[in-house]
C-alpha cells in the first residue's frame, strides 16, 4: 500500500509495530488491484462517508461499510455486518480493513479486523480529536451490549494509525469540546507541559487554533502509546488510562449515551477527584486546579450530572450498579484510577458507602 507522510512515530506491542502517519492532508492509504479485485474494505459511519469519498487515494473498487453513527451503533451486528462484506467479496487473510472515523468506527473496524478468519491487518484513520488522541491508539477493541459499555472486546493492535489534522476542521463542536477531554486526561497522568497550555492557552485550545491542537494530540498520542508498549493488556499501569472512566462509562450507560463519551469523562474526573479528597489521598490545591481548570471548558463537575433528571438517591444508585461492572473490579469491590497530584496516580479499590457520598 501507498502511503504519504512527512512526519511519523512508531511503538511496538507483542503483536508487532505500529506505524503513527502524522499528514497534513485527508487521505487513505493506496490499495492496488489484484487479480481484478482489491484486497481491502473501508468501514466508515454515516457522517464520515462524505470526507472518506473526498479523501486521497479513496478508491470506489474498495468494498464499504457504513455504519449508523453514534455510540448506539456500537453492537455486535455492526461487526457481523463488516465480516459478511468482507466474505462477500472474497477477502483472505491477508486483507486490510481500513477504519475511517471517530471513536466507534476505530472499535468496531479493529474488533471485526480481530475476529475475521482469526485476524485481518487493521489500518485506523480517526477523524475526531478523542479518536486521535486516545481510542485508536493501543489496540483496544470492543463492543456494547446488554446497556454496559465495551462488555465484548480484544486487544488487537492496528499495523498503521493516520493522523489526519485537516479533518479536524469540520469537526461539530460538540464532539471537538468532547475529545478535548481525553486529551486532558492523558495531560495529568503524563505530561505536566501539555496540563499547562489547557491552564494557560483556554481561548486558543476552545478556538481550534490547528497548529496548537495538533501538537497537543501529538503528545497525547505519543503518551499513551509509550504507555502501551510498556503493558499493552492493561496489567498495570495502562489502567491509569482508565482516569474518570468508571464514573464515566457508567454515566453513559445510565443516560443512554445520549451523554458524549469525553463530557462522561470530565465529569468522571471530577468524581474520582472527590473521592480522593474524601480519602485525604488527593493534594487538595491540586484539585482545586484541575477541577477549576474543567470548569473553565464548560465540564459539568457537579455530583449528579446536569442533563440526567432523576432523584439524587436514585442517580447515585443507578450510578453504582453499573460501576460493579466495570473490567477492573476485583472480588466484588470498584476499583478507580485517582490522583495524588499531578503525574502521581493509582489504582484503588473503594467502598459503595465512598462513592455514593460523592454522588449526592
Amino acid at each position: 500500500m501507498m502511503i504519504e507522510a512527512q512526519d511519523t512515530y512508531s511503538f511496538s506491542t507483542p503483536q508487532g509495530k505500529t506505524d503513527i502517519f502524522y499528514t497534513q492532508t485527508i487521505q487513505v492509504p493506496a490499495v492496488p488491484m489484484e487479480k481484478g479485485r482489491c484486497n481491502a474494505l473501508y468501514v466508515c459511519d454515516e457522517h464520515t462517508l462524505p470526507l472518506l469519498q473526498y479523501a486521497q487515494h479513496f478508491s470506489p473498487d474498495v468494498p464499504l461499510v457504513v455504519l449508523k453513527s453514534g455510540d448506539a451503533a456500537k453492537n455486535l451486528d455492526a461487526v457481523a455486518a463488516i465480516a459478511q462484506a468482507a466474505a462477500a467479496a472474497e477477502l483472505d487473510r491477508a486483507a486490510y480493513f481500513i477504519g475511517f472515523g471517530g471513536g466507534v468506527v476505530c472499535d468496531i473496524t479493529a474488533l471485526a479486523a480481530s475476529l475475521y478468519m482469526r485476524g485481518v491487518r487493521c489500518i485506523l484513520i480517526p477523524t475526531t480529536v478523542l479518536a486521535m488522541a486516545d481510542a485508536a491508539i493501543g489496540g483496544k477493541t470492543a463492543v456494547n451490549l446488554c446497556g454496559y459499555k465495551n462488555l465484548l472486546g480484544s486487544f488487537y493492535a492496528a499495523s498503521a494509525i493516520f493522523l489526519c489534522f485537516p479533518v479536524l476542521q469540520s469537526l461539530p463542536e460538540a464532539e471537538y469540546h468532547s475529545g478535548l477531554a481525553e486529551v486532558l486526561k492523558t495531560a495529568v497522568l503524563y505530561d505536566a507541559e501539555l496540563y499547562q497550555l489547557f491552564v494557560q492557552h483556554p481561548d486558543t485550545v476552545r478556538n481550534r487554533d490547528m497548529r496548537l491542537l495538533s501538537m497537543m494530540i501529538r503528545r497525547a498520542a505519543e503518551a499513551k502509546a509509550r504507555v502501551v508498549e510498556r503493558d499493552f493488556t492493561e496489567q498495570g499501569e495502562r489502567s491509569f488510562l482508565n482516569l474518570g472512566h468508571t464514573f464515566a462509562h457508567a454515566l453513559e450507560s445510565l443516560s443512554n449515551f445520549s451523554v458524549l463519551h469525553g463530557d462522561a469523562v470530565a465529569w468522571g474526573i471530577a468524581r474520582a477527584l472527590a473521592v480522593g479528597l474524601r480519602l485525604q489521598l488527593t493534594d487538595k490545591d491540586y484539585a482545586q486546579s484541575l477541577i477549576h481548570t474543567l470548569n473553565c471548558y464548560g465540564w459539568c463537575t457537579e455530583p449528579v450530572y446536569s442533563s440526567i433528571q432523576v432523584a439524587n438517591n436514585s442517580f447515585a444508585d443507578s450510578i453504582i450498579a453499573r460501576m460493579k461492572k466495570d473490567k477492573k473490579n476485583r472480588h466484588g469491590m470498584i476499583r478507580l484510577v485517582l490522583q495524588e497530584t499531578l503525574l502521581k496516580t493509582q489504582l484503588c479499590e473503594i467502598a459503595d458507602s465512598v462513592i455514593q457520598e460523592v454522588l449526592r
